[in-house]
């Protein structure tokens, strides 16, 4: 009975001495997954966007001052004839273009602009930790042996392959 108490107590100590043992050394020797920075990436593509628009409606219109236009008389060419037409300012836009035209019955025949466009594109990746669910280790525990046709419970120490269920 002596020698069956202190083989137990052998085991008992064992256990106490290795579990926390394997513990440590399988949590210093871990692989440490190796955190990525956020990497940006920034793209900014310029390209310029030509409007065009035919026969443009005016917006306003402005009598600015009157001209006086010689007409020649075609039957006496000594006669002049001088007339008074109105000088006129028409305002052409939208929201994109703006354009001014003087003259006598102005009238804008097409417009052409160039806008420039700057597109930014930003894509940032963010790393992803990898969880390891297979590990080899140390195992320590109690144990189903296969003995003498029977199988028998005895206390078990040594190398194993786990899957991890859990992690922290």
């Amino acid at each position: 009975m002596k020698k069956e108490t202190l083989r137990s107590c052998e085991w008992l100590l064992a256990l106490l001495v290795l579990v926390p043992l394997g513990f440590l050394t399988g949590r210093c020797t871990a692989p440490k997954t190796p955190v990525e920075p956020l990497s940006r990436d920034t793209v900014i593509v310029t390209h310029y966007d030509t409007i065009t628009r035919e026969k443009p409606v005016y917006i306003t219109k402005t009598v600015v001052d009157t001209m006086r236009v010689p007409v020649v008389d075609t039957l006496r060419i000594s006669d002049t004839l001088w007339l008074a037409l109105p000088r006129e300012q028409r305002t052409y836009g939208d929201t994109t273009y703006r354009a001014w035209v003087s003259g006598v019955e102005p009238s804008l025949d097409s417009i052409r602009i160039r806008q420039t466009v700057r597109v930014c594109y930003v894509t940032e990746r963010v790393p992803v930790e990898v969880s390891r669910k297979w590990s080899l280790g140390v195992h320590a525990g109690y144990g189903a042996v296969l003995q003498s046709g029977g199988v028998t419970l005895s206390p078990y120490v040594g190398l194993g392959v786990s899957y991890n269920l859990l992690s922290w």
